[in-house]
């Protein structure tokens, strides 16, 4: 059976933090929405172009650019055996990839969704953007983050959540603790899928 996983929650939740460890553990391949964006303006992509203008006004990348992409990258794979770190954002991205990964053979098996307080969010971008990594990013200014936090995520995730609680696949972790006992409860949870 293939575990195909996703991972969301606000930004600066700790998503690739987990998801790496995730990936790790269960031997997954590991894909971060966020760097799959950074590295297609890295290349300079037409893509890229596209991503960066919507990511410097701080809202959404739009459904099918997103989507097409990871697709993409999934197909690569055999659409199977992988963690996405902050996808699905939208409710239409994950009616998508639903339907992608059903039609390939291998349905999502599992979303687990950061639970964090705003205040420890704002705490932990800031410190990250004194990180070497999010040297390259541009939104890590106090206004940004607030912009990003009400804009991508508090007024999308309730739908999201609905979602894939009704289908059973949804499984919400407080992430306002420290990693390890998040990543034991979390693998908890997975190993009763496999």
């Amino acid at each position: 059976m293939s575990l195909n996983l996703f991972i969301i929650g606000p930004s600066g939740c700790g998503k690739s933090t987990q998801a790496k460890l995730i990936a790790q553990k269960y031997n997954l391949k590991h894909f971060s929405m966020g760097q799959l964006f950074r590295d297609e303006i890295a290349a300079g992509s037409q893509i890229g172009t596209q991503v960066k203008s919507y990511l410097d006004q701080g809202v959404p990348v739009p459904d099918q650019t997103t989507c097409d992409l990871l697709a993409g990258h999934l197909q690569q794979i055999g659409n199977q055996n992988f963690i996405v770190d902050g996808f699905p954002r939208l409710l239409g991205q994950g009616k998508f990839i639903d339907d992608y990964l059903a039609a390939s053979g291998h349905p999502a098996s599992l979303v687990i969704h950061l639970k964090v307080d705003f205040l420890e969010i704002i705490k932990r971008r800031q410190k990250m953007g004194q990180d070497f990594q999010e040297k390259d990013r541009t939104d890590n200014t106090p206004e940004a983050i607030a912009n990003r936090q009400k804009v991508l995520y508090e007024n999308n995730i309730a739908p999201i959540l609905d979602y894939y609680r009704q289908k059973n696949q949804l499984f919400e972790v407080d992430g306002n603790r420290p990693i390890e006992p998040i990543f034991a409860d979390i693998a908890q949870t997975i190993d009763k899928l496999i």
